[in-house]
């Protein structure tokens, strides 16, 4: 029986770039240089996952793992809600596993012992106080993995130790993670990384000089250089430059790295949560990094310090005057599933028209009980029409609201999401997008899709 390792990769980087110089200059403090990635008012650690999910291979996927530190709904899990998003079936087995940076370790190694094709998830909204660790050296983003036999990269076995160390921790209720003097952490964590990866290339038998690459997923930048340099040094990440992505922070080092390997490598790597993990990936023979997509662009829209405060909660705009919208209920939710989740339209057996959403009768030839299924969450389409909306209320103002005319057939009116309303016109093209609509007062989140500009892959 053939060995499991990582089969596909991709990360997903979301659209917005706080820059650090601006959070130093509105809150006097030292937040360092560049700039940090940025999740939209819309987007959560769900919605991000399956934007990661979105970009790798899903056919045949039996398991779904996710990891987070900020799941958006707790006892509900929300695996199951994106195995529907993604339209992997009822019969896939969707499991939540957080709460701890380190979960997403211990979600790879199950599925290293699963014969079964895993998805992997991990996806994390970092934040906290104005000045806090996770403001100035966190960011936002996700990575999905799928495991299973006959890989493109092998997975070695996994060196782990744990230690009861309190160099960081977030209490219910908290706004964000709590930690202790960067030096103190380095004492601490430093040293358990080294074993682990010391123990990871003895059990493997590969020296130092044999490693192409070394990936170091850590929360402090401190142990992250120390341990760097005690392997060697060799890293070309490009998405250093943004911090530390929490649970997902180690997925999306990982398909940072393989979307620049080549064919018969290793790579060491090594984490620190709850202790330290280290284990080496080799490349196979036939391997190319055009199987993965590695998400590492700077490029993206630039938000305010006070958008980024109210998208978080930290900072409250004036309500809009008017009654308050009608919360949805779960009986209404559950009648047409593969539309709201998996954005499944149909399209007539008789003359092949795409009505969005779903209909019974065609409006073009009028036959009934005609209609085929057609998946449109990987549509592309062109705004034929839009609008501004000055006045609904928006976390980001104004809303922008389009007609999308699809490529096959099928039009749809939808909000556009990541976009700069002056630079909308029609004839743009766009994409479909999985975001949040709105949070109801007894907590239900409400999800749907929105379009966005066409984003070109990058690797």
């Amino acid at each position: 029986m053939s060995e499991v390792g990582i089969v596909s990769w991709a990360s997903y980087l979301p659209s917005f770039r706080l820059d650090r110089a601006m959070v130093s200059k509105s809150f006097s403090v030292n937040s360092g240089k560049g700039t940090r990635t940025v999740a939209s008012y819309d987007e959560d650690s769900s919605t991000m996952a399956v934007e990661a999910a979105r970009r790798v291979d899903l056919a045949g996927v039996q398991t779904m793992l996710f990891s987070t530190t900020r799941p958006p709904l707790m006892d509900k899990g929300n695996a199951s809600t994106m195995a529907a998003v993604l339209g992997l079936g009822d019969a896939i087995a969707a499991f939540d596993l957080g709460g701890s940076s380190r979960s997403t370790v211990g979600c790879l190694k199950l599925a290293r012992s699963s014969r079964e094709l895993t998805l992997l998830v991990g996806s994390d909204i970092r934040f906290g106080r104005p000045g806090s660790d996770d403001e100035i050296n966190g960011s936002d983003g996700a990575f999905a993995l799928t495991l299973g036999p006959n890989p493109r990269v092998k997975i070695g076995e996994v060196a782990s130790v744990s230690s009861p160390t309190m160099d960081r921790w977030r209490s219910e209720g908290d706004v964000g993670t709590q930690t202790w003097d960067d030096r103190w952490t380095a004492e601490q964590q430093t040293p358990l990384m080294v074993s682990a990866g010391e123990a990871a290339l003895h059990t493997s038998g590969i020296t130092r000089e044999n490693l192409a690459a070394v990936v170091v997923s850590s929360p402090s930048p401190k142990v992250n250089a120390a341990v760097l340099s005690k392997f060697g040094g060799k890293t070309a990440l490009g998405v250093d430059q943004f911090g530390y992505f929490g649970a997902a922070d180690l997925g999306i080092r990982i398909a940072s790295a393989l979307s620049s390997a080549g064919p018969r490598q290793h790579l060491l790597v090594v984490s620190g949560a709850d202790g330290a993990d280290a284990f080496i990936l080799t490349t196979s023979d036939n391997f190319s990094p055009d199987a993965g997509h590695g998400d590492a662009s700077d490029a993206g829209i630039s938000v305010s310090v006070i958008d980024y405060l109210a998208w978080r909660g930290l900072v409250h705009r004036e309500p809009p005057r008017r009654p308050d919208p009608e919360i949805p209920a779960a009986p209404a939710v559950s009648r047409n599933d593969d539309w709201k989740f998996a954005f499944t339209a149909s399209r007539c057996a008789k003359c092949s028209s795409v009505h969005l959403p779903p209909q019974r009768v065609c409006m073009t030839c009028g036959a009934i009980d005609s209609m085929d299924p057609v998946p449109m969450r990987d549509a592309k389409g062109k705004v034929r029409t839009y609008t501004i909306d000055r006045i609904a209320f928006s976390p980001n103002p104004p809303v922008v609201v389009a007609v999308i005319d699809f490529d096959g057939g099928g039009r749809y009116r939808c909000q556009l999401t990541d976009v700069d309303p002056q630079s909308v016109q029609v004839g743009m093209e766009v994409e479909m997008t999985y975001r949040l609509i709105s949070t109801a007062r007894n907590g239900i989140r409400n999800y749907f899709w929105k379009a966005r500009p066409l984003k070109e892959k990058t690797s």
